[in-house]
């Protein structure tokens, strides 16, 4: 019997790829003898490359002719599409792969060859239907992620907060706060503070540990993928606004603080065990822009008091 060969196109964002997770592992349980390959941004392939399931990582490049060419060769029976765009239905289809399923959407399903509908509830449902749709009623899982040991000599005992977002100021609690919230645990609590981000994070974070002095320090934009995500590991709790840092660390099985301003946490939530969402905003929005100045007040209505009794739940 010929092994079915599984393109999975993945998600772009670190959050986005994270909650597709669960649906991947089922793919995985109802196709155990499949080979399994993702195909992603490059920057993500690190995080692939700590989960169980994918056999191969492919990365997405730049010419989309060299990305065609790419999936051809490696003949592929069927395309499991995440993302609901057309350039992602556009690539398996002039690929000449026979079965490519996915949402409809940006005029692409006459490329799909199975359209499947739109699950409700949180964003992670509506992967079940494209990759294990016999598991669609199931009990989810948790994401599943080999990490490696973090390699940060002196450090223990600490809370991580991630004060950046990608998608910008709309998701981004005031670092006043941020700064107003670290002082108030290292005043009340034992904990050393460790602020982690990307390159874009990383003059904020460090003028804010070097404010706050001993017991705080900065690893914005100093760490890869994979080192990030094992800070996280041995953290004792992590505070982030609605991002990528707040689900790894979600993935990781560590306690998180999810800070909201109108994105909604019935959708968009971290898929974790321990958690607490802090939000003021009755107004629930998916779509939000990276300015929009109703989710930046409603970040900013959210005290430090309100976070730091979060913290205290979970350190409980």
């Amino acid at each position: 019997m010929t092994q079915e060969r599984i393109l999975i196109i993945g998600l772009n964002w670190i959050g986005d790829a994270i909650m597709s997770m669960p649906a991947i592992q089922a793919c995985r349980a109802e196709n155990p003898q499949a080979h399994i390959t993702v195909l992603v941004k490059p920057y993500l392939k690190p995080l692939w490359e700590m989960h169980p399931v994918p056999d191969d990582i492919l990365c997405l490049e730049k010419k989309t002719a060299a990305n065609i060419a790419k999936l051809r060769a490696l003949d592929f029976d069927k395309a499991c599409i995440l993302p609901n765009s057309f350039r992602s239905a556009f690539l398996p289809t002039m690929a000449g792969i026979r079965h490519r399923i996915g949402l409809k959407g940006e005029l692409r399903s006459l490329m799909l060859t199975q359209v499947v509908p739109l699950a409700g509830g949180h964003q992670s449902n509506e992967y079940f239907p494209i990759l294990a749709p016999a598991s669609v009623e199931l009990v989810r899982e948790q994401p599943e992620l080999n990490v490696p040991d973090a390699a940060f000599p002196g450090l223990e005992n600490y809370a991580v907060l991630m004060p950046g977002a990608a998608r910008g100021a709309s998701k981004m609690w005031p670092l006043s706060h941020f700064e107003e919230l670290a002082k108030r645990i290292l005043a009340e609590t034992d904990l050393a503070l460790v602020f982690a981000g990307g390159a874009a994070d990383a003059s904020a974070c460090e003028e804010l540990s070097e404010r706050l002095g001993r017991r705080s320090t900065s690893v914005a934009g100093k760490t890869n993928l994979k080192e990030w995500t094992g800070l996280l590991k041995n953290s004792r709790v992590a505070i982030a606004n609605d991002s990528g840092g707040m689900h790894l660390a979600a993935a990781v099985g560590t306690p998180v603080v999810g800070i909201y301003g109108i994105t909604d946490p019935d959708k968009t939530g971290p898929l974790a065990r321990r958690f607490r969402v802090v939000q003021n905003s009755t107004v629930k929005a998916r779509e939000i822009s990276r300015n929009s100045e109703l989710a930046t007040q409603a970040l900013a209505s959210i005290s430090p008091e309100q976070v730091f009794r979060a913290v205290q739940e979970l350190l409980a």
